[in-house]
């Protein structure tokens, strides 16, 4: 085949416009196969132990091993303590770029890793994660890390109401305890012995905490380092002096005409006797008397239900009147229901 160049151009120009199409169309096809290739030597990197506030720096190096340029599209710690600089995105091949990290350790114990995921153009490896684990040690260990007296009645002995915790800082650390307290009306902190970085406190639950579940904290107030203060939880079920137990009776379905009884127990746990001078009824169908097992202390209350006076499901309260200086009352609440019709 003969081919016919357009008219106006010449033999040679025509050799030169050859020539120059045999040189750029496989430059081109060249560039499009390159890519580049990503190669991490540490991608874990461990700080071993550091003390609590301390910031932890490391620098990830990544290496352009292909004959592409590689993009560093997105470096994405995993929470806000870490955080990553980055001079340059893009590495040409055959150069490296370094992903600084940094760990802010404040608020951290124990054994802590952090991930950092890096996303690249890279066709083998276009996702990588960094790694920096290590153990932060706190400047600070408490002995125990919490208090829990459990149940303690109203009027217990002190001693059933107080407990120690010691506190110790770790040595070559600057800190320095300035005290602890409870901002609660019914813990009380006072520091019984201080030796060099050891420091014991009492803490006493005080009389008149409301009854049930007590929930609350002592903050201990450091000088020095990076941790300002810590707390330590404290619990306990206060319970009254003065119990039947149960505190509920039911006497189920009833039917008939014969008088029901029920026997719960009453308990004094206060250190003085006390004296029940009279039980009320909420209800007609509902009677209680009290038979002493030990004078002041302990009894059996004797409840007693009339189905003839019930008029319908019954719902009524009991109520033990005593000299107790604080339990005056003492509840107890009887059920019953009348069988279906």
């Amino acid at each position: 085949m003969v081919f016919k160049f357009p008219s106006g151009i010449t033999a040679r120009l025509a050799l030169l416009i050859f020539s120059t199409l045999s040189l750029v169309v496989p430059e081109v096809l060249v560039a499009q196969q390159r890519s580049p290739q990503v190669v991490v030597p540490e991608s874990t990197f461990n700080f071993g132990s550091v003390p609590q506030g301390q910031r932890v720096v490391h620098e990830y190096e990544l290496r352009n091993a292909g004959d592409g340029d590689l993009s560093i599209q997105r470096v994405s710690p995993a929470c806000g303590c870490t955080a990553t600089t980055l001079s340059s995105k893009v590495v040409r091949p055959g150069g490296s770029e370094k992903i600084k990290v940094e760990f802010d350790t404040t608020g951290f114990s124990g054994v802590k890793t952090k991930l950092i995921q890096v996303l690249t153009n890279a066709p083998d490896k276009p996702e990588l994660t960094l790694t920096l684990t290590g153990t932060v040690v706190r400047g600070v260990s408490l002995v125990p890390e919490r208090l829990d007296f459990g149940d303690v009645h109203a009027g217990s002995s002190v001693s059933t109401r107080t407990k120690q915790f010691t506190l110790e800082t770790k040595e070559g650390m600057e800190i320095s305890v300035t005290g602890a307290k409870s901002y609660s009306p019914y813990i009380s902190v006072r520091q019984v012995a201080a030796e060099p970085r050891r420091y014991t406190y009492s803490v006493e639950l005080l009389p008149g905490a409301p009854k049930g579940d007590l929930r609350d904290r002592i903050v201990v107030e450091f000088d020095g380092g990076k941790q300002a203060s810590v707390n330590i939880p404290v619990s306990a079920s206060i319970l009254a002096d003065l119990r039947v137990i149960p505190s509920t009776v039911s006497f189920g379905i009833v039917g008939g005409t014969t008088v029901l009884e029920r026997r719960v127990r009453f308990e004094n746990s206060s250190g003085s006797k006390i004296a029940v001078s009279g039980i009320e009824s909420s209800h007609p169908a509902v009677s209680a008397s009290l038979i002493e097992v030990e004078a002041g202390k302990k009894g059996v209350l004797v409840v007693k239900l009339d189905p003839s006076r019930m008029g319908g499901d019954l719902k009524a309260n009991l109520e033990l009147k005593t000299n107790h200086p604080v339990d005056r009352v003492v509840s107890l609440s009887v059920y019953g229901m009348q069988p279906p019709r």
